[in-house]
């Protein structure tokens, strides 16, 4: 990578709807240059797709939840059951395998008590293998996720 593919990865981060105009000019690229590298990166994996950042409090969602999970087995096995049964519920917005006193660390939105409830009883309590749960609810994001650090050669 040089500088033109991180200022191109850069400005994608801050906001991929841009036009590949905006974008040749933002880095100093001819447009067909900016197109072929923006393919090139998305051929190595760089860029593996596009979003669009969503206000979770606009959609009703105004609490986030991040619970700690401890299997009765680190096995294999139950690890793939485990991982497996995470996939099947969309209200687990993230699942992370981790070192420490917990085995996964798992995001959860909800709209308040009553449904981060209903998301316990009908989707964390029926994952598999789950010995221990911790749930920490967040009071205020200080910092929300805009991309990440794109290392400077």
């Amino acid at each position: 990578m040089d500088r033109a593919d991180i200022a191109l990865i850069e400005a994608l981060q801050r906001d991929s709807s841009r036009s590949i105009a905006d974008l040749a000019e933002a880095t100093a690229l001819s447009p067909s240059a900016c197109h072929r590298r923006i393919h090139a990166l998305q051929a190595q994996g760089i860029i593996s797709g596009y979003s669009a950042r969503i206000d979770p409090a606009r959609l009703g969602l105004t609490m986030l939840v991040f619970v700690e999970i401890t299997l009765t087995s680190q096995s294999r096995e139950a690890m793939d059951r485990f991982e497996r049964a995470v996939g099947d519920f969309d209200d687990i917005l993230e699942c992370h395998l981790m070192s420490g006193s917990a085995d996964y660390l798992l995001r959860v939105a909800a709209a308040d008590l009553a449904q981060y409830d209903r998301i316990h009883r009908d989707c964390l309590a029926r994952l598999p293998g789950v010995s221990a749960m911790r749930s920490s609810f967040s009071l205020r994001q200080i910092k929300r996720f805009a991309g990440y650090p794109v290392p400077h050669r």
